[in-house]
């Protein structure tokens, strides 16, 4: 994945999700720095909501077609 912002361009990996107290937990690593987003109940349903928007599913459907060609 790649994060563009003002302050430059970073490539982010993401290595593993886990749950700690009542928060998902993504960790991964964003160039030579080791990250973790901490995500609510309330932002994984947002998240999801973002996600339905319908360029993005035509997109995940996509997907595994274009990679055959």
């Amino acid at each position: 994945m790649k994060v563009v912002s003002p302050a430059g361009d970073f490539e982010i990996t993401v290595n593993e999700s886990t749950v700690e107290d009542d928060m998902i937990v993504i960790k991964g690593q964003m160039g030579v720095w080791d990250s973790k987003i901490y995500m609510s109940p309330t932002d994984v349903l947002q998240f999801g909501k973002i996600f339905l928007n319908p360029s993005v599913i035509l997109y995940l459907i996509k997907a595994p077609f274009k990679s055959l060609f």
